[in-house]
This record gives structure tokens, C-alpha cells and sequence, in this order.
């Protein structure tokens, strides 16, 4: 039973399309015991990670992103945090541009609901749905985008800061000696930035990112 419960795994799904939503969802992994010809044990499932809009209390509703500058031409929709059985998400995620060096910060809360220790294992960046890359950027007028638009494309990042010092952007990553204990809270920020050095558009165009998942093993072992 210790060795089954050790290989449960939660994964917490994140920033979908150019909507750029985040979800948070687990997988519910069970084992069965057969006693006999006629008998079945199945231990409860009682590992589990949400998102929480508050520190220190599970908490559902709007998450209100930090821009900056402030008052520079950057707006960004709230994002909702919603836990409902296997669709645990956050959606909405949103920022409309004007000029490099702006950003948005979207800053809410991993909690451990369950009753094991947490380990975040790894941290994945799918492709955008139906694309072979990680970020897509579409013009709203032109058939294709400008050479200087192209380059604004790629002055535009997402990055995903777990805790203090956790921060990826783009690439896939291992991660060891993670732990989020049971009963705990913990830090997420997604920031959405288009970069300090990145070449100004001169037309407007929509960008959308694949999932990030976050994987969470109730063991820090490979």
C-alpha cells in the first residue's frame, strides 16, 4: 500500500492558447488489492494540489494581474481560479501590448489539500494545439507578419516562478528537492512580458502559448 501511494501523481496544466489561461488538474491514480476471487481493496485517493486565490486558505475567484508600468498603455483581464473535481483551472489570462518593456504579473497560490507531501518533479511547455511550436503569433490585418512584427514576436515571454526562486521560461526542466508539505501554500507567478530590448511592432498581431504542466509526485524520487 506505501509503495502505491509513493507513485500517485498530481499535474497542474497552465497557459492555454492566446486567451493564455492557466488549469491546474490531477490525475486520480488508484490501486486494487484482490483478497480473494470475490474481493477488491481501492485505498482512497487523498493527494491532491489546487490553486488558491489566498495565501493560507483555498479560496476560488478572480486573480487580478500587476502591469507595469503603471498607467503606460497595458491593460490585462483578471483570471479566474475555479477547483471542481478533475477540472481544477485557472483561465482568462489576458494582456494587450503597446510597447516593449511593459508586463503583466498574475501572482496566486499552489496549496496542498492532501494528505502526503508534495514534490514538484517537473515543469513542461507543450506546443500551442495544433502548432510544432511553443508560442505562435498571428497578424489581425496582414496575411503574414512583418520582419520587425516577427521580431516583436519573439520579445514577447511567459514565465512561470514557483516560490522564490523557481523561475522557467520556455524550456522543459527537472526538478529536484521541491517540497510543498502538506497542510502548505506556496507561491505561483505568471508573468507576461514584452521585453525591455525587444524590436517595437508596427502592426498589431495575437500570440498565444501551448500548455506549461507541473507535475507534482507524492515522492522526490526519479
Amino acid at each position: 500500500m506505501k509503495n502505491d501511494r509513493e507513485v500517485r501523481i498530481i499535474s497542474i496544466v497552465a497557459i492555454l492558447l492566446a486567451v493564455i489561461g492557466i488549469s491546474l488538474g490531477f490525475a486520480a491514480f488508484s490501486t486494487s488489492l484482490k483478497i480473494s476471487s470475490s474481493a477488491t481493496v481501492q485505498p482512497e485517493d487523498t493527494f491532491r494540489v489546487e490553486f488558491s486565490t489566498k495565501d493560507g486558505s483555498l479560496l476560488e475567484g478572480a486573480v487580478t494581474p500587476t502591469t507595469s508600468p503603471e498607467e503606460d498603455g497595458i491593460t490585462a483581464s483578471n483570471a479566474t481560479i475555479t477547483n471542481q473535481g478533475n477540472q481544477v483551472k485557472i483561465t482568462g489570462l489576458h494582456v494587450v501590448f503597446t510597447k516593449p518593456g511593459q508586463s503583466a504579473t498574475y501572482t496566486f497560490y499552489i496549496a496542498n489539500t492532501g494528505k502526503y507531501d508534495a514534490y514538484l518533479k517537473e515543469i513542461i511547455y507543450a506546443n500551442v494545439s495544433s502548432e510544432s511550436s511553443k508560442k505562435t503569433c498571428t497578424p489581425k490585418v496582414e496575411s503574414t507578419l512583418s520582419s520587425s512584427s516577427q521580431q516583436a514576436c519573439n520579445g514577447i515571454l511567459l514565465k512561470v516562478k514557483v516560490g522564490e526562486n523557481l523561475e522557467k521560461t520556455d524550456t522543459d526542466s527537472a526538478i529536484t528537492n521541491h517540497l510543498l508539505s502538506k497542510g502548505k501554500y506556496e507561491k505561483i507567478e505568471v508573468t507576461i512580458s514584452y521585453e525591455k530590448e525587444a524590436t517595437m511592432a508596427d502592426d498589431s498581431f495575437d500570440v498565444k502559448f501551448g500548455d506549461v504542466t507541473l507535475t507534482y509526485k507524492s515522492t522526490d524520487a526519479a
